[in-house]
């Protein structure tokens, strides 16, 4: 494997495979022990020749295996592959939250849930906290507040994890962000990127799959807001711009203990489709201490796909809910990725926004318009993205 992280899976593969030789070489010396005590003393009974190995009623004893015999231990097996459905920024405030008072909560996201609820595991961002609390915060222009209620209905449409991780989540203060981490757990929702202190706010989430495999996620904001940053004594957000040394660290620490992990970044500029360094730089990071799958927000576009080392780097999906009054900003793609050791298939389904926020799957001319532009943003990296019909293919490494 490339990075430290699959090689820390190796060495827990190798530890296991120590144990079982060791336990062949027990067996193996047990046996010599017999064999040498049988030819050392001679068989008592009837006057058996000295040195002939014999015992009353019992077969002569067989030798012990050449060491060239002796079974070798069997290779670890793989994880099980993993299905990770990731989408993009969420704002449930404004004409969301207007629709959601029109039509319900789950109203919201009906047009993708069907895709939502197929991942082992499915996450987002959440553009603002959804409380009721709060003070908006000052000289701020933008801010936003989504009702509680959609709380339990991103759980209801599939969505297992979300990142609060963004210039958003201390809209209405840290007693607000609290609040909202309280509703959303209490769903069934767990929350990265941002929390009650740092501690809480670099914690991971974690889900295991039916199938045994488990799956670790972390995020950070590089897109911050004067004062939103988590302390040791005070909630707010995680930032990797200036820790990208800690924020290695907590990518092979949450490596050692799950078969994968993936990362989303709250970074780059507003309505540009292609990502700066700062991006590509702390999404390589990322992959070589050990993440599988990198997935941008914040831009409120889409910007282009990349395959480094075996894994995807998506550097931004756009707006998922989020009212506006621009055709690129409508336009999406939720990511369907399998995950496997040797690396990462994505699916890719385009997705449009209504002018309210309202997301919907897009199929004939406006999907594959949606695809062949993201095919577009990707062509700086080399990256081929496959159009098969309604949706579109990208690899990393070998099935």
């Amino acid at each position: 494997m490339s990075s430290r992280a699959r090689g820390s899976r190796r060495r827990r593969a190798r530890r296991r495979g120590a144990v079982a030789l060791a336990l062949i070489a027990a067996v193996s010396l047990v046996a010599g022990v017999v064999v040498a005590r049988a030819v050392s003393e001679p068989a008592r009974g009837d006057g058996a020749a000295s040195g002939t190995a014999t015992s009353v009623g019992a077969s002569p004893v067989a030798p012990s295996p050449s060491p060239s015999s002796s079974p070798s231990p069997q290779e670890p097996a793989e994880p099980p592959p993993v299905r990770v459905i990731s989408g993009g920024d969420v704002m449930t405030d404004r004409g969301p939250k207007a629709y959601a008072q029109a039509h319900g909560t789950d109203a919201v996201l009906q047009g993708i849930a069907r895709v939502l609820r197929k991942g082992d595991a499915t996450w987002v961002n959440l553009e603002g906290p959804l409380t009721t609390i709060g003070t908006p915060w000052p000289a701020k222009t933008y801010i936003f507040r989504g009702p509680p209620g959609m709380a339990p209905a991103l759980r209801r449409a599939g969505v297992d994890i979300v990142t609060l991780g963004n210039n958003h989540a201390v809209d209405y203060g840290r007693s607000a962000l609290k609040d909202s981490i309280r509703t959303l757990e209490k769903t069934r929702v767990q929350v990265v990127g941002a929390g009650r202190d740092l501690a809480d706010a670099r914690a991971p989430a974690k889900v295991t799959t039916d199938s045994g495999a488990t799956i670790g996620f972390l995020a950070w904001d590089d897109a911050w807001w004067p004062g939103f940053a988590a302390t040791g004594s005070r909630a707010g957000v995680a930032e990797a711009f200036n820790a990208v040394g800690r924020m290695k660290r907590d990518i092979r620490a949450l490596a050692k203990k799950v078969d994968y992990v993936v990362v989303g970044y709250h970074w780059g500029i507003e309505h540009q489709h292609y990502p700066i360094a700062q991006q590509t730089r702390e999404a390589h990071a990322a992959i070589d201490a050990g993440a599988d799958l990198v997935i941008g927000h914040h831009p409120h576009v889409l910007q282009g796909i990349e395959t480094y080392r075996r894994r995807l780097i998506f550097y931004s999906l756009g707006d998922l809910v989020f009212d506006h009054y621009s055709v690129e900003t409508g336009q999406t793609v939720l990511v369907d990725a399998v995950l496997t050791p040797r690396g990462v298939t994505a699916t890719l389904v385009p997705a449009y926004a209504s002018s309210q926020g309202i997301p919907s799957i897009q199929h004939g001319g406006p999907g594959r318009t949606i695809l062949t532009l993201l095919r577009q943003y990707s062509q700086p990296f080399g990256t081929r993205i496959t159009i098969d019909g309604d949706t579109a293919i990208v690899r990393a490494g070998r099935k």
